[in-house]
């Protein structure tokens, strides 16, 4: 009986080993796998820098610790600084494109139109008058003494065809081949001028202009009965104001009204009785135009 009572005890006993063999083997195994573990977690410092030493690898790692730990503020400060610079560029392309156009520089203008004529005053017959509808025209150069202030040379004029009335032939009759005919009463003449000339835009970069011309004046008339020729000098003066459309930088297509005048004129015609010398007509005629003008720009 104490026999089987020390199997019983040892048996027993060797059970108690077994199981707290069986129960303590995963725990020593879990403790000595522990370094293995914490040893691949630690970032690999000496891989980096194998000749360094243990004290800086020990200084580097609280500085790479820092730099994990620190807020992610350069990139926060990086995105205003991408978007800084196309503010400096997007400035410099708007003004390229949008410079104005300002009218400075050389100046070219030529100008042709429509225009009512008249020449009114008196002559030896009495009152004496032409009215009539012909064609005019300028050309004008120069340059910008200021940007939209124009300082130019010009030479304009227009043409016509009219009644002359109370004319040397107003009732004058023509015999030829034994008949008589009624001598014509109309005579073709013109009025022109040259002097200088100032335009103005009051928006230099604009398209409405004014301008005047204070210049010497001439009048032309020639009989259509006999051909003879009148002439005389005067003081002129025009007066203009349009618009101009831009068709580029410099060229331009423009209208303006035009008006101008001068003062009463005295007419004379060669004296062919005396040589180079010229005798008076009796008449004393007052120029006066006005019309509208197409006119190509250069400025």
């Amino acid at each position: 009986m104490t026999q089987s009572s020390s199997t019983t005890v040892g048996s027993m006993f060797r059970s108690m080993m077994h199981a707290r063999a069986v129960v303590c083997a995963p725990v020593f195994s879990a403790l000595l796998a522990l370094p293995s573990l914490a040893h691949a977690q630690e970032p690999s410092v000496s891989a980096a820098a194998p000749e360094s030493t243990a004290a800086p690898a020990e200084q580097a790692a609280p500085a790479v610790q820092a730099d994990a730990a620190a807020p992610a503020a350069p990139a926060a400060h990086a995105t205003p600084a991408t978007s800084v610079a196309p503010t400096h560029d997007a400035p410099n392309s708007t003004l390229k494109l949008s410079r104005p156009r300002v009218h400075e520089g050389f100046y070219l203008r030529l100008t042709t139109g429509p225009t009512l004529l008249t020449l009114n005053g008196h002559g030896p017959y009495g009152s004496a008058s032409l009215t009539g509808g012909g064609a005019g025209g300028m050309i004008a150069i120069g340059g910008a003494v200021a940007p939209g202030f124009v300082l130019a040379g010009m030479i304009g004029g227009s043409g016509f065809k009219a009644e002359f009335n109370g004319g040397p032939f107003e009732d004058g009759t023509v015999i030829a081949r034994g008949k008589t005919y009624t001598a014509s009463d109309r005579a073709s003449g013109g009025f022109g001028m040259v002097g200088m000339m100032f335009d103005w835009y009051p928006d230099p970069s604009g398209g409405w202009h004014f301008g005047a011309a204070p210049g010497l004046g001439v009048t032309i008339l020639t009989n259509q009965a006999d051909h003879r020729d009148f002439g005389g000098v005067n003081f002129a003066g025009s007066a203009f104001g349009g618009y101009d459309w831009a068709l580029g930088r410099k060229w331009s297509l423009g209208l303006q009204l035009v008006v101008s005048g001068g003062t009463q004129t005295k007419l004379v015609e060669e004296d062919h009785s005396k040589e180079n010398d010229v005798r008076d007509t009796g008449y004393r005629l007052t120029p006066f135009s006005v019309g509208v003008q197409a006119s190509v720009l250069y400025f």
